[in-house]
């Protein structure tokens, strides 16, 4: 029966304000700045080709004790939200839909963005550890792929009509397999590799709650 009380659902596939992507930006946290970097540059050559870095990015990971990453992560997400996120979930909650994000981030990262903002259910990839330390390796791909095939199987899992799932990210060439399965995609912050010609709004201001009430 609580299955039918949501009407909707929503998807964060964005949910902080970065330029290299924090999976990326922890790194530079951490010490590994010119490795990052590097990896990134790669990744915006390879990006139209499908999923590439993650595995090289695990691997910066190595020594770190899981709980050192997981109190960087949580420095992390309280600075770098964005702006008005935390308002509108709650908003979209309080009106009874599902709310979840999905990220190529690592799991332990996305673990402080569930508590943070209250949500239904979330994804990320996951780092392996042996004995608390990060051995560089992952355990479970979270990728562009990964994810769309989450958003089919949450839909399904809760009865939901495809028009009645919206994905929320930033309008990039990764996003374009959650867009197609989204009823609705609302780009943020359109990049040079840009899907705007699918995504249903397209939205610059980040004042989010005050922009989508309107729209869904």
């Amino acid at each position: 029966m609580r299955k039918k009380e949501k009407k909707k659902m929503v998807i964060f596939t964005t949910v902080f304000a970065s330029k290299m992507g924090e999976i990326k930006d922890l790194l530079v946290i951490l010490g590994k700045e010119k490795e990052a970097k590097e990896i990134d540059k790669e990744y915006q050559r390879r990006k139209f080709f499908g999923p590439w870095g993650l595995g090289e990015l695990a691997n910066l990971y190595q020594g770190f004790s899981e709980y050192e990453l997981r109190e960087a992560a949580l420095d992390y997400c309280q600075k770098n939200l964005l702006k008005g996120l935390r308002e509108f979930s709650s908003g979209l909650k309080e009106k009874g839909f599902l709310v979840g994000a999905l990220s190529s981030d690592p799991q332990f990262m996305m673990d402080v963005v569930k508590e943070i903002l209250s949500l239904d259910f979330i994804a990320g990839t996951e780092l392996e550890f042996k004995e608390g330390v990060a051995t560089g390796r992952i355990q479970k791909e979270v990728n562009r792929y990964t994810k769309a095939e989450i958003i089919k199987i949450k839909t399904e899992e809760h009865g939901l009509a495809k028009e009645n799932v919206i994905t929320i990210g930033r309008s990039c060439v990764a996003h374009l397999p959650m867009a197609r399965e989204s009823g609705m995609f609302i780009g943020l912050d359109p990049a040079k590799d840009t899907i705007s010609d699918i995504a249903r709004s397209i939205v610059i201001n980040r004042g989010l709650r005050k922009i989508f009430f309107g729209k869904i």
